[in-house]
């Protein structure tokens, strides 16, 4: 009866430690997802767009060319606020794209803001993350 026992404790260690380590590896991967680097100058983002292409990005600066858009989703008939605008840091400007749910009642810009923001390059910015200074 000694070997079954011992089976059963490997068994046992085996279903409780796995799901232990699946959850450590997804929130290492989130948390490299999540939080960006120091900011980066808009004219490195401009002089190096492949290093950049894909990946989460900050960028702080003043916003310009401000422009709102509202539609109505398809399939979720929930109301989407598109905010289009540019953001200049000296060192260069970028478009960017923020899109987001009115009823979650997302940060709402306006030229002159100053503000950071995170987003995927793609050439320009899909923004995921606003702040206001």
């Amino acid at each position: 009866m000694q070997p079954h026992a011992h089976n059963s404790e490997r068994f046992l260690m085996a279903v409780v430690t796995r799901p232990v380590g699946l959850m450590f590896a997804t929130l290492a991967f989130l948390a490299s997802t999540v939080w960006a680097a120091e900011p980066v100058k808009i004219s490195s983002l401009q002089t190096y767009p492949e290093a950049y292409k894909m990946k989460v990005v900050q960028v702080e600066g003043i916003v310009s060319g401000y422009q709102m858009h509202h539609f109505i989703g398809n399939n979720t008939k929930l109301e989407k606020c598109i905010q289009d605008f540019m953001v200049e840091d000296g060192t260069g400007t970028i478009q960017a794209s923020y899109a987001a749910l009115c009823q979650m009642e997302p940060v709402m810009l306006k030229d002159g803001d100053e503000v950071t923001i995170e987003g995927h390059y793609l050439g320009t910015l899909d923004v995921r993350s606003v702040r206001k200074h």
